[in-house]
C-alpha cells in the first residue's frame, strides 16, 4: 500500500477505537459541560454570601458580565483542559500497551509511524471540534448570564478563549510521547498532573510566561497574573510540534523485546 492508503486505513481503524472509547466521551463531557458549569458558578459566586469565595471568584471574573464569564472560562480551561486533553492523549497512545494490542501492530501492513500519525490527527481533530463546541456553548451561556445582546467585543472574547483552549490542547501532546515511552496511559496521566503542578509554581514565582505549559493560563488571567508576549506564546506552539515528532519517532523505533 502507498503511504496515503496506509494513512487512510489507519485513520479508519483508529476512528472506530476513538469513538467507542469511554475515556474520550467522559473527557468531552467534562471539557464542555464542566467548563461551562464552573464558569457560570464562578460568575454567580461574586454576589454570594461567602466573602472568601466571592473574593476568589471576583479575581477570576474581574468586572463580571459577559467579559467575566469568558475570563473565568479561559482560566478554567487553561488548567482543567490540560488534564482533560492530556488524559485522552495518554489513553489513545497508552491503551495499545496496557491492553496488549501493541503486538498485533507488527502483523498489519500499515507502518507504525503512520498509525501514530493517524492517532495524532484524530486527537487534533477532536481537540478542535471540542473547542469549537465549547466556544459556541459559552457564547450561548453568556446570553443567559448577562441578558441582552452580546457585546461588540464578543468576537475578541470568543477568539481569545478559543486560542487559549487550542493552545492548552496542544500542550497535551507530550502525553502521547510519555505514554509511548512509559508503555501505558498511567505514566502519561502522572506526567500531566506533575506538569500542572509545576506550572502553578512557575506562575507564583512570576515566571509563568516563560514556561510554555503555564503561558496560556497567564494570558487567560490577564494582567493580574502577569504579561505574556508573542515570543512566549510561540514557545508554547513549539511544544506540540516537538513532541508530535518525538512520538512518531518513538513509534518507528518500537521493539517487542523491551
Amino acid at each position: 500500500m502507498t503511504g496515503t492508503d496506509q494513512l487512510r486505513v489507519a485513520l479508519a481503524v483508529e476512528w472506530v477505537k476513538f469513538r467507542r472509547a469511554r475515556p474520550v466521551w467522559t473527557a468531552t463531557a467534562l471539557l464542555t459541560v464542566g467548563v461551562i458549569a464552573l464558569s457560570v458558578a464562578t460568575l454567580a459566586s461574586v454576589g454570594g454570601a461567602n466573602p472568601a469565595v466571592a473574593s476568589k471568584a471576583q479575581y477570576l471574573v474581574d468586572g463580571g458580565g459577559q467579559d467575566g464569564l469568558f475570563a473565568a472560562a479561559s482560566t478554567i480551561v487553561s488548567v482543567g483542559g490540560m488534564l482533560g486533553f492530556g488524559v485522552v492523549a495518554g489513553w489513545v497512545f497508552g491503551r495499545e500497551f496496557t491492553e496488549g494490542t501493541i503486538t498485533g501492530l507488527w502483523a498489519t501492513p500499515v507502518a507504525r509511524p503512520v498509525i501514530a500519525t493517524a492517532k495524532l490527527l484524530l486527537l487534533s481533530a477532536w481537540s478542535v471540534v471540542t473547542t469549537v463546541v465549547l466556544a459556541v456553548a459559552l457564547t450561548v451561556a453568556a446570553l443567559f448570564a448577562d441578558p441582552g445582546t452580546l457585546g461588540a467585543d464578543v468576537v475578541a472574547l470568543v477568539g481569545k478563549f478559543t486560542a487559549i483552549a487550542l493552545l492548552t490542547a496542544g500542550l497535551a501532546i507530550p502525553c502521547a510521547w510519555v505514554a509511548t515511552v512509559g508503555r501505558g496511559y498511567l505514566p502519561a496521566i502522572g506526567a500531566i498532573i506533575a506538569v500542572v503542578l509545576v506550572a502553578q509554581m512557575t506562575v507564583m514565582a512570576g515566571l509563568g510566561g516563560w514556561f510554555p505549559f503555564a503561558a496560556p493560563g497567564v494570558w487567560a488571567a490577564g494582567t493580574q497574573a502577569g504579561t505574556v508576549t508573542g515570543a512566549q506564546l510561540a514557545l508554547t506552539l513549539m511544544v506540540p510540534a516537538i513532541f508530535a515528532a518525538l512520538t512518531i519517532r518513538s513509534w518507528r523505533r518500537l521493539t517487542l523485546t523491551r
